[in-house]
């Protein structure tokens, strides 16, 4: 394998570029916090329902990354062109619908999940500026997948780096309007984010073009790619239907929590972003990963797939233990940087113990289901996924807080259960080898 397409040179920039990422969106809540905790509601709401309608381009783009990787690894440089064109041709089709959709049905969506009416105005507001200019966001995810899977993951850290610093400026400047200039709250949040989002995807552009010398064109589209479509519909289908089947099980489970009090809403919003630094490694790990399986599967080199695979799984599940523990040792100092409520401070810290449980399921699933599917296995951890989300999930979580009055710790033991269910089954699927044999180039 190239030297570049190690563990460590492809994770440790994925790694700072998901930790920016995370950053920036922690930064949106701590400084919407300190403006209004009904904003920190509403833009939590709004993102639930976008993060949704961004896994519809996801279609394309998990088939684009795992494609071109293992186009690359059997060093076939004939077809990048045309999987780059078609892929930003079909994205820039379903983006644009569905920017039109949430421009018309951005209240409609939002009532659907039971958003308190007070936080409906404001809510709406957020997802019509974002998600009107979508189409952007996923153009800039098939690039990124473009370059990460090429085993550049350095440029799309160094834009990250520049989406954090320009969002913090957008925010202050909207926020708390220095120098007289307008407050715009989370209208001038919004702006912020769609403005930083604009800028990376012109520097995506340039630089698949410029460095990695792709010729994005609609000439590539004659004739029309049929046998390259069905590819990227065999992947991509299956590849998306489980994270976009995860984030629909957590729309009915945040509509759930609705019920439960603002308060409560707030609780898991703060500790969800703080959970998410405990598995930021493991993230970055699983999509390193996968890079490296999809290179290895194009070159033929299937025998040595398990070894490296699994050697990713043990480094991620040390870095969770060792992180999981410490947040729940020290959460009630942490999460003072958002709120000094006792009732958020007290049931944030029972729910960071029972996510222990949580994150070690999520390990497992994370490296194993990015590896199969860059091994073509797309389909078992796609119908395993959505089975156990939504039988296990959304089930037990309506039966221990509707039933039982667990409440939002209710919630967090459904979470565990579903990862630990389906880290047993994709455990079991890589050790039968039934993953093999199932490569696309």
């Amino acid at each position: 394998m190239d030297k570049k397409l190690n563990l460590t040179s492809l994770a440790w920039p994925i790694f700072i570029e998901i930790a920016l990422f995370m950053i920036m969106g922690n930064i949106d809540v701590i400084m919407l916090s300190r403006f209004s905790q009904n904003a920190v509601a509403a833009v939590g709401n709004a993102n639930q329902i976008l993060s949704l309608t961004g896994l519809i381009f996801s279609v394309i783009t998990a088939a684009t990354g795992i494609l071109f990787a293992q186009y690359l690894g059997a060093k076939n440089h004939d077809q990048l062109n045309v999987l780059a064109s078609t892929s930003l041709a079909g994205n820039l089709v379903f983006s644009v619908f569905i920017s039109a959709i949430i421009l018309m049905f951005a209240r409609s969506l939002l009532l659907l999940i039971n958003v308190p009416l007070d936080l409906v105005d404001l809510a709406a507001e957020y997802m019509m500026i974002v998600g009107g200019l979508i189409f952007i966001f996923s153009l800039s995810m098939t690039l990124t997948s473009v370059i990460k899977s090429s085993g550049n993951t350095k440029p799309v850290m160094f834009m990250a780096l520049l989406m954090n610093i320009l969002n913090v400026i957008g925010n202050y400047i909207f926020l708390f309007g220095p120098f007289g200039l307008p407050i715009l709250g989370v209208r001038g949040v919004a702006i912020s984010t769609a403005f930083a989002r604009t800028v990376a995807f012109v520097f995506y552009f340039i630089y698949v073009k410029r460095v990695l010398h792709i010729h994005i064109s609609f000439k590539h589209l004659i004739p029309f790619p049929k046998e390259l479509i069905k590819k990227m519909l065999h992947i991509g289908i299956p590849s998306a239907l489980e994270p976009m089947s995860y984030q629909m099980s957590q729309v009915v489970i945040f509509s759930i929590i609705n019920t439960l009090g603002i308060w409560v809403i707030n609780t898991r919003m703060y500790v969800q972003t703080m959970v998410m630094f405990v598995y930021l490694a493991v993230l970055a790990i699983s999509q390193a990963s996968q890079i490296m399986v999809g290179h290895m599967i194009g070159a033929n080199r299937e025998d040595e797939v398990k070894k490296v695979v699994f050697r990713n799984l043990r480094i991620s599940l040390y870095i969770t233990l060792f992180m999981s523990v410490m947040l729940a040792l020290f959460n009630r100092y942490i999460i003072t940087i958002f709120t000094d409520d006792p009732r958020i401070i007290e049931l944030a810290a029972v729910i960071f113990i029972i996510d222990i449980f949580v994150e070690i399921g999520r390990v497992f699933n994370l490296v194993l289901i990015s590896s199969a599917k860059a091994a073509g296995d797309v389909r078992y951890p796609a119908y395993i996924g959505i089975a156990s989300m939504w039988i296990v999930c959304v089930g037990l979580s309506f039966l221990l807080v509707r039933w039982l009055g667990w409440g939002l710790a209710g919630i967090w033991i459904a979470f565990a259960a579903d990862e630990a269910i389906r880290s047993l089954l994709m455990v079991r699927r890589w050790q039968s080898d039934r993953w093999k044999g199932r490569k696309f180039v």
